[in-house]
């Protein structure tokens, strides 16, 4: 999967989101700091995959709802989002992809809309990690809330390893 990449900028906001800052006394699993990653550079996809797994081990112990958490929370503290998304139809927020690629390249997203306030995202990422698809799960969340609907983002279960993930998102 060399071609998926990630930028800096979300490996730094998980670092200092989950606490990890530059200079504290928290200890990262292999050391890492904020300052270990350039904020406008593209890393491989395995290392923030990987970076969310030490998280998840290290203060989420091995719950996986600590990833779906950090997505979440990065989408709804964002000073950025918050302005873009906030009071949109979510129909027309999630049927666009745009946003996507100034943060991360991984695999091909679809959306289409199943109703009036139902939708679902197709992340087309042969052999994503649950880790991904779980930082991904929280990250449309949180864009929903910023829309200022309630509502829930489900996962589908996979077919397999190399089946395209589902997201199905409904609100009220």
């Amino acid at each position: 999967m060399a071609e998926y990449e990630i930028k800096g900028e979300l490996f730094i906001k998980i670092l200092e989101l989950a606490g990890f800052k530059s200079g504290g006394n928290r200890a990262m699993p292999g050391n890492r700091t904020p300052d270990d990653f350039d904020r406008d550079k593209w890393y491989p996809y395995e290392d923030f995959c990987g970076l969310l797994a030490d998280i998840k081990s290290a203060i989420g112990k091995g719950n996986p709802m600590i990833i779906y958490h950090l997505g979440f929370s990065i989408m709804k503290r964002d000073r950025r989002w918050q302005d873009t998304f906030g009071g949109m139809d979510p129909a027309e927020v999630f049927t666009s992809t745009r946003r996507q690629e100034t943060q991360y390249r991984v695999g091909g997203y679809s959306a289409a809309a199943l109703g009036k306030k139902h939708i679902q995202v197709t992340m087309d990422c042969r052999g994503c990690l649950p880790e991904w698809c779980e930082f991904y799960r929280g990250r449309l969340q949180g864009v929903l809330e910023l829309t200022g609907r309630t509502g829930v983002v489900h996962l589908q279960p996979a077919d397999g390893p190399n089946a395209v993930r589902v997201y199905d998102i409904k609100w009220g």
